[in-house]
């Protein structure tokens, strides 16, 4: 099984300034047994959420990503997710295609839908839609990507895009091009699409939920003719871990407001490794979290030698 973290919230760390704590922990995750390092996708977070109780400051997902790729030298960087609302699919695979030139081919695509109604119509760029809208927006995005991807040069009309004959020049790094992942747990539609155009799902719940959205990506699978085992399957969720039970404690009180409701994994590092085997059991192969303490690195560090290495074989 392997990790990935994703920074949130842009906490100031010692300095204040947001960029000199994610440097820091890029550079300790970089150093450690972290396959992964992902940023979310947001403008706006004015508290309020779960998991995200006060405003908060929040930077650019592609350029913060861009100044990692530039201070890092082997950990993969990824969104998770763009929504992809907020740019044109044929800006977001320039941008994507520069992210993997400058992080010479560490880069995953992370695309979905979107949900942030407040934010979208905040920033002015109109009413937001409904989601069988988005949903269509989002796999009319995706063929888009593909094209300029793989066709030189790509051409497409559909109702919400097109392209004229356009060449992605540099091409990207990799080699058709980026894994894609599609973010979300819709059982009908965004596991089609995976199923149909992407090389990751990343979904949520529990084990027993996670192991039926699986069983029914194995089913979209079949229907399109695509092996199941082309896709990694990876988890998104929260953690906290503490040395033992004394410091896990005393962190799930400091930090209960920052815990979503719909739960989180939190406990020693022997405890969080029973918990990962849970997910191993149904199927899932990767898991990414965030941790509300990221600014610390001493959360990392702990998870990266106790943890990881305890399911790496798996």
């Amino acid at each position: 099984m392997r990790f990935g973290v994703q920074i949130n919230p842009y906490f100031g760390g010692p300095t204040g300034n947001p960029w000199d704590a994610v440097a820091a922990a890029a550079r300790a995750i970089d150093e450690s047994g972290f396959d992964s390092l992902w940023l979310y996708d947001h403008f706006l977070y004015e508290g309020g959420y779960s998991g995200h109780p006060y405003p908060e400051p929040a930077m650019e997902c592609f350029t913060t990503l861009a100044a990692i790729a530039a201070i890092t030298r082997r950990v993969r960087l990824g969104q998770l997710v763009l929504g992809i609302p907020y740019r044109n699919p044929a800006l977001v695979t320039k941008m994507a295609t520069t992210l993997d030139q400058i992080s010479h081919g560490r880069t995953i695509l992370g695309i979905g839908a979107g949900w942030h109604k407040r934010e979208y119509e905040a920033y002015g760029w109109g009413a937001f839609e409904d989601v069988p809208v988005r949903m269509k927006r989002l796999e009319e995005a995706i063929r888009v990507i593909r094209a300029l991807w793989t066709e030189r040069p790509a051409s497409f009309e559909g109702k919400f895009y097109r392209l004229d004959k356009v060449m992605d020049n540099p091409a990207t790094v990799q080699k058709p091009f980026p894994p894609i992942m599609i973010g979300g747990s819709g059982e009908k539609v965004t596991l089609r699409l995976v199923a149909q155009y992407a090389q990751w799902c990343n979904v949520s719940g529990d084990p027993e939920t996670v192991g039926n959205r699986l069983a029914i990506l194995r089913e979209h699978c079949e229907r399109v003719g695509r092996p199941y085992e082309e896709i990694t399957r990876s988890i998104y969720t929260t953690i906290i871990v503490g040395r033992d039970e004394a410091d896990v404690a005393a962190k799930r009180e400091r930090l209960r407001d920052f815990i979503p409701t719909r739960g989180a994994l939190i406990g020693t590092p022997e405890q969080l490794v029973e918990a990962f085997r849970d997910y191993q059991r149904v199927g899932v192969q990767y898991a990414i979290f965030r941790t509300p303490d990221w600014v610390d690195v001493e959360p990392l560090r702990l998870f990266a030698e106790q943890v990881i290495p305890a399911l790496a074989n798996a």
